[in-house]
């Protein structure tokens, strides 16, 4: 019983996390190269020579700044974008709603190009804007406050996001109700702000809320509900409430397999969530189970995975197999190896195969030794 205390420490400090998954694409989702009939490399030269002949044409501005911005032109598209800017707010005012859509791109472009400040202070604009204009409550400005506090998370300014997160829920709440889908997205950036600042229990009742939302919604098979399920579990996963992790998870993997079969990557993915709550909870042949599964339906190697199994399979006295499982993931480019490399080496000894344990044992000392000179 001991042995198995120390290892679920061990185990606690080494298994992979669980993974975030995202939602599969939709096999019809229109892509940025065929959301337009013509090629941006067509159409760059026929708008740049009729902006040259009329350089003051919004329509020519907003739809050039397009082009450049697929292309990633970014400081292009910008140029042209304060240009419009300046002859919008010359015709119609500095707190005319036409100036709404270019400082929302302006700031989309200025985040590209790195110039968070500036981004701030166009959503700052919008939304001061969209305030007087439609009211303080208007649903736009919940939309514009969470693309200011998104683009505060993006900055680990995370605590100047949550009064913003925190006014667009309220502006929600008052135009749709407290039980609108159409919360659950700000519910759900909220949670993670809090998640990042390490305040689990404010953000754990913001998921469930999220949760029942969507489950009332869409009814219990959504990839909508195996997200929201999948973010509460990793919370707990996080706070070590592996048990209440564990139905959360089990919950996703089968709403998965029955949205993209048992054998699609998200699937994988979710059988290595549930696999290592699993094996916090000592629940190693089950743990070990499902790892083995994941590693079928990617037909390939994984290091994370691969290493996962490897110590499940200590847990279950299974040196041989844990051994194995070793083997493949050091044939595998994994980043930081020098912890593996230990393990691996100490498996070996206990299988009394001295040799390759030294050479294991040098491996981990030089991957050690590189690490520490990379950073």
């Amino acid at each position: 019983m001991y042995r198995f205390v120390i290892l679920g420490l061990f185990l606690l400090l080494t298994l992979a996390p669980a993974q975030d998954k995202m939602l599969p694409m939709s096999q019809g989702m229109p892509t940025l190269e065929n959301t337009w009939d013509i090629h941006y490399t067509d159409l760059e030269p026929v708008l740049a020579k009729q902006l040259e002949e009329t350089p003051d044409s919004l329509d020519i501005l907003d739809e050039l700044s397009r082009v450049y911005l697929a292309q990633g032109k970014f400081e292009r598209a910008a140029g042209l974008l304060r240009h419009a800017l300046e002859l919008r707010e010359a015709a119609s005012g500095r707190a005319s709603m036409d100036l709404v859509p270019t400082l929302e791109a302006l700031a989309r472009v200025d985040q590209f190009i790195h110039k968070a400040d500036e981004a701030e202070a166009m959503l700052a604009r919008a939304i001061a804007i969209r305030e007087a204009s439609q009211g303080p409550n208007h649903p736009e400005v919940a939309a514009e406050y969470n693309a200011l506090a998104r683009l505060f998370i993006s900055e680990k300014k995370l605590q100047e996001s949550e009064p913003l997160f925190t006014r667009a829920v309220e502006i929600l709440e008052s135009n749709y109700g407290p039980a609108d889908p159409r919360l659950c997205s700000t519910l759900d950036s909220l949670a993670s702000a809090y998640r990042q600042e390490l305040k689990f229990p404010q953000a754990e009742p913001l998921l469930r809320r999220a949760l029942i939302i969507r489950d009332i919604a869409v009814g219990p098979v959504n990839a909508d509900i195996a997200n929201s399920l999948d973010s509460l579990a990793s919370l707990y996963y996080a706070q070590k409430r592996f048990g209440d992790a564990v139905p959360l998870y089990e919950r996703s993997l089968s709403i998965w397999m029955t949205l993209v079969g048992p054998d699609h990557p998200v699937v994988a993915t979710s059988l290595d969530n549930l696999a290592v709550v699993y094996a916090m909870l000592e629940r190693y042949p089950e743990a070990e189970q499902l790892y083995k599964r994941a590693l079928e339906i990617r037909d390939a190697q994984d290091a994370a995975s691969l290493r996962n199994l490897a110590l499940v399979e200590v847990g279950l006295k299974k040196d041989r197999d844990a051994a194995a499982a070793y083997k493949r993931m050091v044939a595998l480019p994994v980043p930081d190896s020098a912890p593996a490399l230990k393990e691996y080496a100490e498996v070996l000894r206990r299988l009394h195969r001295h040799m390759e344990a030294v050479q294991m044992q040098k491996r981990a000392v030089a991957a050690q030794a590189k690490s520490k000179n990379t950073n």
